[in-house]
């Protein structure tokens, strides 16, 4: 698993700061970005769409940035709530489920 400091070994870390240092991007591998609301629900139900095994599977088995949270356990905290939000009218067909 890559790291930032595993990162800097295989590039330049001057390089790197030369061209997003300058607009204070300090690290290549986040922790800290949640997925999208909408693109989140549109993805969990195009796995429930797919059946139990692969609804399960993607729940359990994909993580945010952090690497340690799975989708599971985010939708049952933090991003609780999304299943029920409606995609804006205009994303409806595309996202609606």
């Amino acid at each position: 698993m890559f790291d930032n400091e595993q990162s800097f070994k295989h590039g330049s870390k001057e390089i790197y700061n030369q061209h997003y240092g300058r607009y204070n991007i300090d690290k290549i591998w986040r922790d800290d970005i949640l997925p999208c609301r909408l693109y989140l629900r549109h993805c969990v139900l195009a796995a429930k769409n797919l059946g139990e095994p692969a609804y399960s599977n993607f729940l359990d088995h994909t993580y945010l940035g952090d690497r340690r949270t799975t989708i599971r356990e985010y939708l049952a905290t933090t991003g609780a709530g999304i299943m029920e939000e409606e995609p804006p009218e205009t994303l409806r067909s595309r996202y609606g489920g």
